[in-house]
């Protein structure tokens, strides 16, 4: 399957960049997110479209053979309490879903070996859009 295009902010893009190179050793996820980030389109805060998910945005996303879709927030290691919902980008969902448009879907190896089908529903809620570049 060939990968979908994905956009990030600078902002999500430095602030990804910085934690990865403080890690002492990368999980595959990590592998995998580093590769993401390298290929994104890269945009300012106020340039990400309405519709694409970007870090502590509110997303409703289905995991394939799941019928029914699961709201979701993605926050960063820092900001993950295991609050019902939060999902860390560090997870494979969390990597998997960072700069998806809705409607968009994406195959995400698992630590497992297996891979997991992700699809974006709706972009409940979006910083950027709301003009909250912090």
């Amino acid at each position: 399957m060939t990968q979908p295009n994905i956009v990030l902010s600078e902002q999500d893009l430095n602030r990804l960049e910085t934690m990865l190179e403080h890690q002492d050793q990368l999980t595959p996820t990590m592998k995998h997110l580093e590769n993401e980030l390298a290929r994104a389109e890269v945009v300012a805060p106020q340039d990400v479209p309405a519709n694409v998910v970007s870090m502590n945005a509110k997303v409703l996303i289905k995991i394939a053979p799941a019928t029914e879709a699961t709201e979701i927030t993605l926050v960063y290691p820092h900001d993950f309490r295991g609050d019902k919902g939060q999902v860390n980008v560090l997870a494979p969902v969390g990597a998997a879903i960072l700069g998806l448009a809705e409607g968009q879907e994406i195959e995400w190896p698992q630590p497992d070996g297996h891979i997991m089908k992700v699809k974006i529903e709706k972009v409940l809620y979006q910083p950027e859009r709301e003009g909250n570049y912090l």
